[in-house]
């Protein structure tokens, strides 16, 4: 009988599964950076709006809110809304954890693969992926987003397999007139058969279409990169390349028509472009980033570093990356949210520059892995350490998917269990970031079940007027310039507004947003102060919660009126149990025309 022994010896004394253990190790610790396990102010919508797609339909108007029943819902997030809500009704919290990080993991192991196959060293594709994981983290949040910068990966996976030979070449080269000899330098290498397979673009996007508006960006860069290439061709090649292009063109036409492939076809199209003509800097995302700010410094090292191997990298430059990257980064300085596509270009693109300014500076030798330089015995005793880099990744994700905690400091978790145990129902202004969570936990999630609506939540456009919104932001963020939020030209400015239109019941409000204090405080004996903590107030009605001939009349020793701190964590999803109604509800999300 033959001892394993000696294979084991030679199998740990291997330089090669050496690499593929610290790629490993990469990918891990990739994941731990992508693992943030902090609530999303959406996520408890977009479980909540899965779980009614799969009870009932698609609906057609908007749900949960008072003010906005009949209005068009412009859906644009199904598939992932299904997703999120599988995914916790089937795994829970730990499930919902387990698809964000593992996303995650599968988009950095996507970039260690392409890297890997472009020979780039061990310490060159450790670098950039530990680089474009730590600059993502604040950006893997759980929402549909996470879906559109895995399609971006998968987009920019499947051109880099399409155009293998052509990538990373510099082809703007004109092509004379008088030139007959066979091309010599930088060729144009590529495959007919490969590009056949573009034919995947379309399924992806019909997918991407169904899960999230950034679809929309994947698809300007995938036009690019077909124009950008067809043009290389062009100059190389003359009329001689009117095959591929025609073939580029095709793919181009057929990938944008599969957009169209939705629920609510043209519509949505042009829902989504008058949508795109208006500014929103009342969301974070779409405002530009402070390079300042510690979050942000990740990406300026990224950019910064793409910057200086556009100067020292031997590396032939790729002229189709270099318009994109210079595309997306200039997109990423206007808005935030784009930053997470310019960390995954990068991390597709920029490896074998990174090799090259490593090799030039002989920090690495071109084509050598740094356990080449070590001694059997060494190579051997360091597989103990990538064992325990490997524990520890491991412990670290374990205990990260265990839960999502929701940080009673931001979101009003005593507020929410207040409401809830005084059982208080009808209409709630809420401000639109807590607005989401206060539907999840109180409203009425079937016909025959009493609960709160809202005034207005995260959908924002896709499901209320602009008029809407602006009452809404008149009371939230008060009389702000154009530089914090949007405002119909046709809507004047009236913070009272929202109290008024469709007499809201109650108002939950934060504390830390003082023009929705002052408005509260300005309402004199028509409002009482039902509940106060630290973060959040909840103000009634004073006809319905402050008149005692009221069957819904709150007596003094009901509210709850002081300065509790709000520090600390609540498991997500940080709901209470509900009370069980005592007849079917007027208002509720029945009231909804459902798409069948």
């Amino acid at each position: 009988m033959v001892s394993p022994l000696p294979q084991v010896q030679k199998f740990f004394a291997s330089a090669a599964w050496f690499d593929r253990g610290v790629l490993a190790v990469v990918i891990l610790a990739s994941g731990v950076a992508l693992s943030l396990n902090i609530a999303d102010p959406d996520l408890w919508g977009h479980v909540q709006y899965g779980r009614d797609i799969l009870a009932g339909g698609l609906p057609a108007t908007t749900t949960y809110s008072y003010i906005a029943q009949g209005h068009p819902w412009i859906n644009h997030e199904i598939l992932a809304e299904l997703g999120l809500a599988l995914s916790y009704d089937y795994l829970g919290a730990c499930g919902l954890m387990l698809l964000k990080v593992g996303l995650g993991m599968g988009v950095i192991g996507l970039m260690v693969r392409r890297a890997r196959e472009q020979k780039v060293g061990l310490l060159a594709t450790a670098a950039v992926a530990l680089l474009v994981a730590v600059c993502l983290a604040n950006h893997w949040t759980l929402r549909p987003q996470l879906i559109s910068y895995t399609s971006f990966a998968l987009l920019l996976t499947l051109l880099g397999w399409c155009f293998e030979g052509w990538e990373g070449t510099w082809q703007m080269i004109f092509k004379r007139r008088t030139d007959t000899t066979e091309e010599t330098r930088t060729p144009l290498v590529y495959s007919i058969d490969r590009i056949k397979y573009m034919w995947l673009v379309p399924i992806l996007m019909i997918l991407w279409t169904n899960s999230h508006g950034g679809f929309l960006a994947g698809y300007c860069v995938f036009l690019a990169y077909l124009g950008l290439r067809g043009l290389e061709a062009f100059l190389r090649k003359g009329w001689a390349a009117t095959g591929l292009l025609e073939r580029l063109a095709m793919f181009a036409g057929i990938a944008g028509l599969a957009t169209f492939i939705n629920p609510y076809g043209l519509d949505f199209h042009l829902w989504l472009f008058n949508d795109l003509r208006v500014p929103r800097p009342e969301i974070v995302e779409w405002r530009a980033p402070n390079l300042l700010e510690a979050q942000n410094v990740p990406f300026v090292f990224l950019a910064c570093t793409w910057l200086a191997t556009l100067a020292l990298s031997k590396k032939p430059k790729d002229f189709t990356q270099l318009v994109i990257l210079g595309l997306i980064l200039w997109q990423s300085l206007v808005h935030l949210r784009h930053i997470a596509f310019f960390a995954i270009a990068l991390g597709f693109w920029l490896p074998p520059h990174v090799d090259s300014l490593l090799t030039r500076f002989k920090i690495s030798k071109d084509g050598e892995s740094p356990a080449d330089a070590l001694s059997p015995l060494f190579l051997r005793v360091s597989w103990v350490g990538l064992a325990a880099a490997w524990l520890a990744c491991g412990m670290q994700l374990f205990f990260q998917c265990r839960e999502i905690k929701v940080e009673q400091g931001s979101y009003p978790v005593s507020a929410i269990r207040y409401l809830a145990e005084q059982k208080l129902e009808g209409k709630l202004l809420c401000t639109f970031n807590w607005a989401q969570y206060a539907l999840a936990a109180l409203g009425p999630h079937h016909p025959s079940e009493k609960g709160l609506l809202v005034h207005v939540d995260g959908r924002c456009r896709t499901s209320y007027s602009q008029q809407m919104l602006d009452e809404h932001f008149d009371f939230v963020m008060g009389n702000v310039g154009p530089e914090m939020r949007y405002r119909g030209p046709e809507n004047k400015f009236n913070a009272s507004l929202a109290l008024q239109r469709g007499n809201p019941d109650l108002a939950l409000i934060s504390r830390l947003q003082i023009p929705s204090m002052e408005v509260m405080k300005g309402q004199g004996s028509a409002w009482v102060l039902l509940y106060q903590d630290e973060l959040a107030q909840v103000w009634g009605r004073a006809s319905r919660y402050a008149d005692s001939a009221s069957p819904d009349f709150i007596p003094p020793a009901r509210r709850q009126i002081g300065e509790a701190k709000q520090g600390g964590f609540a498991a997500w999803p940080a709901i209470p149990g509900r009370h069980q109604p005592e007849a079917p509800a007027k208002d509720s999300i029945a009231s909804s025309h459902i798409i069948p």
